[in-house]
């Protein structure tokens, strides 16, 4: 990302004010002497693409009373009537956009962003270009890739942020702003610790996390693998207490009781340690019931039955009569399967007009929303204009009959949550007469196999020559349907094992996994990496003249990825258990621009996720000697492929400026005594 332009816009009294810079690639110099407004231009800079929140407030309190209430020049104190920001970027692709935001405003909510398609500052705002509302620091702004401002500024700058995970457990992206904290840093608490001003948004770990992405880390994608493992793991853990309690329930139906299954996955899991039997004492299972049950069965078929030879004519009756019926039930089977299809296809197709009914309502919500910030959506029709010859239009040509009031965005949004409604009804209608269908169907075929079964019986009778009596064939057909349940059973609950066989393999293989993921070493790039980060953060340590210890005796703690000391964590905070005792306040500042320009050396020369873009809010802070300054700019002039700003006031001594950017290369901008300006 490169920063070209920045231009600050206020309208007070019919004229407009402001101030407007252009940055360059390389070292960028903004000197201003204080209560000169640097720090505005450096807030303004910030507040441009949506990061206020790394200052420390949100929207345009973040900002001083002269961009949003009143300013005073030539003696006189200006009341703003409008004031916003302009800023043109260019990602690595070398494309620009010019990000338009507003501070006060009558009808523009400072949430509204306006994304305009090109270099719209450098063309002096004289240019027509297409452009874009969006809206930031409202719900769904970092993943609404059409109206939410982050979610575009991502995709813009060519970053696919990583799922992290919250203190809560929960999945959620890697915070933009977390990337911005180290890459901008302001003057009032930039300069506490080496990457603060994070906003909190309950995620733990921060830097180590944005340091990982930024410079690419195998261990964060295998962090992201490993997460994707334990979601996995939960579902099989679902699915399986789902399989488990249906077949529990389906044993239970059947009076029978299952053994050796457990309600959660398990790694030394066996199929065949599951039994499903009858029994507490003495258990029979299902096989050696089926086996009991045939025998039985067998042994009515063989007893001497009575002639039933006179009653053969009635079985014939009776006979033609089952087939009737059975004929009719296939009719009706065959017009209620129809029903089922055909309620299931309208269903379908009800769905799909639903869902794009929803995706056009949120559509109308979010331009309805942008609206009510202020967005000017420049459809020439919408304000009675011409598109063509842009002359105003009027209804001298159009017939009374034939006039058609369109409807507000308003209306639509009513009209469309109307016809979801209705949808919604008609789809919940047509699932009851599915349900309807599929219970007829069910009661059908139910009684499709009832009159198979009588047919079958009476066929064998009428070929019969003896006679059953009434309580033999009762035996009969209870103990042909415990065969058929039973049966029933085993089918249902092998089908059900065999899915739990398939989980306990999946379960084995993500536990394998995990394992192995959590027992995870640095890879051979990461360790370069990480290598390089540390040599190179020595260096900068030494020529930033570091005192308070030996630069080479700092170490990158590879699990928090921030410096330490003898086992301890080298930072600046008060308490005696610190470093702080052996640092001064200047010393860690040093450190603090060493592990910076660190990250992003090593992040650049390989190929990592860093902006190559760094801001710097006075850096020199607690009396920093020149000599410290001096090295600072040169080493960011030296990084090439990067876009360094500086904003400083030197002292507020030309001597100072000269000694700090003694032999240093940069583009100088001088603020005059009074930032804001007639333009």
């Amino acid at each position: 990302m490169k920063f070209r332009r920045l231009k600050v816009k206020i309208f007070s009294e019919g004229e407009w004010f402001g101030f407007e810079h252009e940055f360059k690639t390389g070292l960028n110099i903004i000197r201003g002497d204080n209560s000169s407004g640097k720090s505005t231009l450096v807030n303004s800079l910030i507040y441009s693409i949506g990061m206020e929140e790394i200052i420390g407030n949100k929207g345009p309190s973040s900002l001083p009373y002269a961009l949003r209430t009143h300013f005073e020049l030539e003696g006189r104190k200006f009341e703003n009537v409008e004031s916003m920001t302009l800023i043109e970027l260019e990602n690595s692709k070398g494309e620009i956009k010019t990000f338009k935001r507003y501070i006060s405003s009558r009808d523009k909510d400072s949430k509204l962003v306006q994304i305009i398609h090109g270099d719209y500052l450098t063309k002096g705002e004289s240019v027509t270009f297409d452009s874009s509302p969006v809206y930031l620091h409202d719900p769904n702004s970092a993943t609404n890739e059409e109206f939410g401002f982050f979610a575009a500024f991502e995709k813009f700058l060519g970053l696919e942020l990583p799922v992290i995970t919250d203190n809560k457990g929960n999945s959620r992206k890697l915070y933009l702003q977390y990337i911005f904290a180290a890459l901008l840093i302001e003057q009032k608490r930039g300069w506490t610790n080496y990457i603060a001003n994070t906003p909190y948004y309950g995620v733990s770990g921060v830097v180590n996390k944005t340091v990982s992405y930024l410079f690419g880390l195998d261990t964060f994608s295998n962090e992201k693998k490993l997460n994707e493992q334990f979601t996995r793991r939960n579902q099989i853990t679902s699915d399986w207490s789902e399989i488990a309690s249906n077949i529990k329930l389906t044993v239970a139906n059947a009076r029978l009781m299952v053994k050796g299954l457990n309600m959660r996955p398990a790694l030394d899991y066996n199929r065949q340690m599951v039994l499903i039997c009858q029994g507490i004492d003495v258990t029979k299972s299902i096989p050696a019931l089926v086996e009991e049950a045939q025998a039985y069965l067998k042994n009515l078929n063989e007893k001497s039955l009575q002639t039933i030879t006179r009653e053969q004519p009635d079985l014939a009756n009776k006979i033609e009569d089952v087939q009737a019926r059975i004929s009719e039930l296939l009719t009706m089977q065959k017009i209620h399967g129809d029903d089922v299809r055909i309620n299931e296809s309208k269903i379908n197709l009800y769905q799909e007009s639903l869902k794009d009914i929803e995706e056009e309502l949120e559509k109308n919500k979010m331009t309805n929303k942008l609206n009510k910030f202020g967005a000017d959506f420049g459809l020439p029709i919408a304000e009675n204009v011409c598109a063509t010859c842009h002359n105003p239009l009027d209804d001298s040509l159009t017939s009374p009959e034939n006039t058609v009031m369109n409807m507000t965005i308003d209306e639509n949004i009513k009209y469309l949550e109307n016809q979801k409604l209705m949808i919604k009804d008609l789809i919940a209608g047509l699932y009851k007469h599915l349900e309807k269908s599929k219970g007829n169907v069910l009661l059908i075929n139910g009684e499709i196999r009832e009159k198979t079964k009588n047919l079958a019986s009476l066929k064998r009778d009428i070929k019969s020559i003896n006679n059953t009596c009434e309580s033999e064939v009762r035996k009969k057909i209870l103990t042909e349907n415990k065969i058929e349940e039973l049966t029933f059973v085993k089918e249902t609950v092998d089908n059900e094992l065999d899915k739990l066989t398939k989980l306990a393999d999946e379960y084995k293989d993500c536990q394998s996994k995990i394992q192995k993921m959590s027992r995870y070493e640095f890879s051979f790039a990461d360790k370069n990496k990480l290598d390089q980060f540390e040599t190179g953060f020595r260096q900068l340590a030494t020529d930033f003249a570091y005192r308070s210890a030996k630069p080479d005796e700092i170490e990158i703690n590879r699990n928090t990825l921030v410096p330490y000391l003898r086992g301890l964590e080298l930072r600046e905070i008060n308490t005696t258990a610190d470093i702080k005792a052996d640092s001064s306040a200047s010393d860690f500042v040093r450190l603090i621009w060493s592990y910076l320009i660190s990250v992003c050396n090593v992040s650049i020369n390989n190929n990592g996720n860093h902006l190559g873009v760094l801001l710097f809010d006075e850096p020199a802070q607690h009396s920093m000697s020149l000599m410290s300054v001096n090295q600072l700019l040169k080493a960011m002039a030296g990084m090439k492929e990067a876009q360094c700003i500086v904003a400083a006031s030197f002292e507020q001594s030309e001597e100072a400026f000269v000694k700090s950017t003694d032999g240093v290369e940069f583009n100088y901008i001088r603020l005059p005594s009074k930032l804001i300006e007639r333009i």
